[in-house]
C-alpha cells in the first residue's frame, strides 16, 4: 500500500512539471499602429490582441506595453495542488511577462 502511495505521488509531482499541451509557444511583435493593441504569433499566425483578450494555455492580457506583453494566469484547483504537494508557495494568479521579440538577453561578466 505505501508503494502504491508513493508512485502515486511521485507521478503528480512529474505532472506538474510537464508542460501543457495547449500551451503553444507566444511570440510578442509589438504594439499596433493606434497604441491600444498589440500583434503576437502563435504557431507561425500573428493575431491582433488588446487588453482582456485570453491567450488559451497562458492567460488574459493585463497590459501592453513597447516591450512586454503581460498576463495573468489564474491558476486552477489542480495546480494549486501540485504546488503544495512540492512544497512551493500557492497563489491564485500567475503574471507572465513575454518580452518583445526583438528584446535578447545578453549574458555579463
Amino acid at each position: 500500500m505505501k508503494r502504491i502511495a508513493l508512485s502515486l505521488s511521485f507521478l503528480v509531482f512529474m505532472l506538474g512539471f510537464l508542460p501543457r499541451i495547449d500551451a503553444q509557444e507566444v511570440q510578442y511583435l509589438g504594439k499596433l499602429g493606434g497604441g491600444e493593441g498589440g500583434l503576437i504569433q502563435i504557431s507561425g499566425k500573428d493575431y491582433e490582441v488588446s487588453e482582456g483578450t485570453l491567450i488559451t494555455g497562458w492567460g488574459t492580457i493585463r497590459q501592453i506595453t513597447d516591450t512586454h506583453l503581460i498576463l495573468d494566469k489564474a491558476l486552477s484547483e489542480e495546480d494549486k495542488e501540485a504546488l503544495r504537494f512540492q512544497g512551493a508557495a500557492v497563489y491564485d494568479v500567475l503574471q507572465i511577462q513575454i518580452p518583445h521579440e526583438t528584446i535578447r538577453v545578453v549574458p555579463t561578466r
